[in-house]
């Protein structure tokens, strides 16, 4: 049985335990476990039926511990974490051989992320160890934004799930890779390309190669229930079928507001019972280039309507 809780010391003696517990981010829950225990860190991959080639994000209090458990940090990993860390923000850096291969997927590299929340900072700093921690979901699917969204999706397979309330951002952090000498955008996520680039100057976005990052496979973030896009926004008004769920982000006032109910408003639709979800892009700038590539990654392909009729589009 699982049970929630919001007592900080069951969650840190549940680390030492080496178990994994669900823990409340500014960005999603997350599925934490100490990262320096093998064991701990392969429950969170069982738990999760998560891929062992997808490495995970290494939380850790403050950036004294970088050099602790990452090497040659450039200077703007720490120009950046100045600005943006706490928050939601992961830095890739070369590995110390403190960090176990599994934690990383076997990558000479490891993100590193100061999350925000308060209740994870705590276990963090009264459990003394870092933490591994994807999001609190089975692999692929919905990322939870609430203590609920942990249970539903994980009740069983572990003991708790520690309650912060709903998560401030909504979707995951955004991570940045500096292992080729660049400063490579791997995943998009609340502090956007142009934040990054007013401190540190010119990015390149996109994977170098090998998988470094979290967020980068194919199919992810996916309701049970497939996901399709129609390339018209206007369009969503006229769908009228009892059977097709519309996630419509026009009762927004902001790209802010559409990321922190992205996945709880998914989520409520995947419960629904329809035979699909339609769903727009919002605007390909900023934060809306994060929301979009969740919605990418989560969907089933496009659709267009035809005859007053959607169609699937078939490439």
């Amino acid at each position: 049985m699982t049970r929630i809780i919001k007592d900080i010391d069951t969650a840190v003696k549940e680390i030492m335990n080496g178990n994994v517990i669900g823990l409340p981010t500014e960005t999603v829950y997350g599925l934490a476990a100490n990262a320096l225990n093998e064991n701990a860190v392969m429950k969170i991959f069982e738990t999760k039926d998560r891929p062992r080639f997808n490495p995970l994000i290494v939380h850790v209090s403050g950036t004294d511990a970088f050099e602790m458990y990452g090497e040659n940090i450039p200077d703007d990993v720490y120009s950046l974490a100045e600005k943006f860390s706490p928050g939601p923000i992961a830095y890739i850096v070369k590995k110390k051989k403190v960090i176990p291969d599994i934690t990383t997927a076997g990558n000479d590299s490891v993100a590193l992320r100061i999350p925000s929340h308060e209740m994870f900072r705590e276990v963090l700093l009264k459990s003394g160890v870092p933490l591994a921690a994807p999001s609190a979901n089975r692999s692929g699917k919905i990322s939870p934004t609430s203590a609920e969204d942990v249970l539903s999706e994980l009740e069983g397979k572990i003991n708790y799930i520690l309650d912060g309330g709903r998560c401030e951002v909504g979707i995951e952090s955004t991570v940045i890779s500096f292992i080729d000498g660049e400063a490579r955008i791997l995943r998009y996520g609340a502090v956007t390309k142009k934040e990054i680039e007013d401190v540190i100057g010119k990015t390149v976005h996109g994977n170098s190669g090998k998988l470094v990052s979290p967020g980068q496979l194919k199919s992810h973030y996916a309701p049970m229930t497939p996901l399709y896009i129609l390339d018209d926004p206007t369009e969503l008004k006229n769908i009228k079928d009892n059977k097709m769920g519309v996630l419509d982000f026009s009762v927004y006032n902001n790209v802010k507001e559409i990321a922190l109910n992205l996945y709880s408003d998914l989520s409520k639709l995947d419960k629904m019972n329809y035979d699909i979800i339609v769903c727009s892009k919002v605007d390909d700038e900023g934060l809306g280039i994060a929301i979009n590539d969740r919605l990418e990654r989560a969907s089933s392909g496009k659709v267009k309507f035809e005859d007053n009729e959607i169609k699937i589009i078939t490439e």
